[in-house]
């Protein structure tokens, strides 16, 4: 099933020239597909996670999500869709500064408007990215890979449909950073699509469909082994 498509989607920045991270970009993501997509840095891999996100707004093209029309959207509504449908991985952090572990997932939870705070499924997630003991802990007394897990609890809590994770390996030892990519491909197994930005070719050969962008350009590279 179709989660999310991209046709001919064009961006450009203009800081005294003109920067194109996105040309003509157009993929396909399907329920189920983990994406891995690499290049070289500053290309606009974490501009695409945030057109697709609907955080950031093309200059041209279309978007669409389970079949509907993102880019025709009210603000309103695109923001319902992000917090019902979408789990966010960025490299900065999106944990609220006032809030402990435990509210910022309980939080998470309530986005979109059609869902309230499930207690035992945050202290399954606390469990899962190892930071039980840490529930209430602001987020400046996590270290940084802590930090990391959980923003990766708060990106999963809400069993999203589509996973958009920046650099999701970023400040985790290499023990945590097999788990966290071991978490994304269950839930692409569960159905959820997933699209990872990674620099790191151990973690791009684990996912189902490879892609690469350079210089505004999204060229699909030979499929991983995946599983």
């Amino acid at each position: 099933m179709e989660i999310c498509r991209l046709e001919h989607i064009h961006k450009d920045y203009r800081m005294g020239e003109t920067v194109t991270p996105l040309k003509d970009i157009n993929i396909t993501v399907n329920s189920g597909d983990f994406v891995a997509v690499e290049g070289p840095s500053g290309m606009g891999k974490s501009t695409l996670l945030y057109v697709i996100g609907t955080l950031l707004k093309a200059d041209d093209g279309k978007i669409f999500f389970d079949g509907k029309d993102v880019m025709s959207m009210t603000d309103r509504e695109q923001t319902s869709l992000r917090g019902e449908k979408v789990g966010f991985l960025f490299q900065d952090s999106s944990l609220i500064q006032a809030l402990t572990l435990r509210e910022n997932l309980e939080f998470a939870q309530t986005l979109g408007g059609k869902r309230k705070a499930d207690p035992a499924k945050v202290d399954e997630m606390l469990e899962r990215v190892g930071l039980a003991e840490r529930a209430n802990f602001l987020p400046y007394q996590l270290s940084g890979g802590q930090r990391r897990r959980a923003m990766v609890a708060r990106a999963l809590i809400h069993t999203p449909d589509l996973i958009l994770a920046d650099e999701p390996t970023n400040d985790l030892d290499d023990v945590w950073a097999e788990k966290v990519v071991s978490m994304l491909q269950e839930e692409s197994r569960r159905g959820a699509a997933v699209i990872m930005v990674t620099h790191n070719t151990r973690w791009s050969a684990q996912a189902s469909v490879r892609y690469r962008l350079d210089d505004g350009v999204l060229l699909q590279q030979e499929e991983a082994c995946g599983e």
